[in-house]
């Protein structure tokens, strides 16, 4: 009898969303009064993703997952 441990992994994703400011021109012709467009911002959206593969031969997966300081994963596991 040989045991193998099994494989394990956890994903977790974290989305960040940044939201750049408008931008304002003003325009000023000679014949009309002055205005300003504006031009909304773009919104940049990303998932990063965090991941951990081992095996179940982990003694204690949170204890190793809080010495990493991994908020995502600290989450999952109720720690």
């Amino acid at each position: 009898g040989l045991m193998c441990p099994e494989p394990f992994a956890v994903t977790s994703n974290e989305t960040c969303v940044i939201k750049y400011p408008d931008t304002v021109v003003d325009i000023v012709e000679p014949d009309l009064p002055p205005y300003s467009l504006i031009y909304p911002g773009p919104t940049l959206t990303t998932f990063p993703q965090h991941t951990i593969v081992g095996s179940t031969a982990l003694v204690d997966i949170r204890s190793f997952l809080g010495a990493r300081g991994s908020l995502g994963f600290r989450g999952m596991f109720g720690a």
